[in-house]
């Protein structure tokens, strides 16, 4: 019991020396005003501003550059019946040619048109119809439903995937 009485005489005599002491209120500091003065904020809202510029700038680049996507596409939904490949390949000839250029798609016909359509496009599979392709543009023969189908569906791919 020797420890517990030594603990208990050091707190009697620690409590017995605090009690003279009077202790006053705490003096608490003004709050401190939050504000947007600082020169940090009109920096980063200056940068910010800027940032959304630039991405706005690009989004609207990129906007105005695939217009001619979005034509095709529009023209190529408009395609039901299945005597109107010839269009379809007009559409995608026009499409081509505005993104790749006159000099490198004009002269373009039969399997190297088709194979630059593979090339170009990903996943374009459109070269395994190349024959019901030349005979329903070069003879009027229209091509089956599902010759038809392949075929514009390979277009709307072109259209949508083709790199520039």
């Amino acid at each position: 019991m020797n420890v517990q009485d030594s603990i208990a005489n050091q707190q009697d005599s620690l409590s017995q020396g605090l009690a003279p002491l009077q202790l006053g209120p705490l003096f608490e500091p003004d709050p401190v005003k939050f504000s947007f003065e600082t020169i940090g904020w009109p920096i980063l809202g200056g940068l910010i501003l800027v940032g959304l510029l630039i991405a706005f700038y690009f989004w609207l680049r990129s906007y105005k550059r695939n217009h001619y996507r979005r034509e095709a596409l529009k023209k190529l939904d408009s395609i039901r019946q299945a005597d109107q490949t010839l269009e379809i390949f007009v559409v995608l000839k026009q499409a081509a040619m505005h993104a790749f250029g006159r000099e490198k798609v004009g002269d373009l016909t039969g399997n190297d048109w088709l194979a630059f359509l593979e090339k170009t496009g990903k996943g374009v599979r459109i070269l395994s119809q190349e024959d019901a392709i030349q005979t329903a543009i070069y003879k009027s023969v229209p091509l089956s439903v599902e010759a038809q189908h392949h075929i514009l569906s390979n277009a709307k791919k072109w259209v949508r995937t083709h790199a520039v």
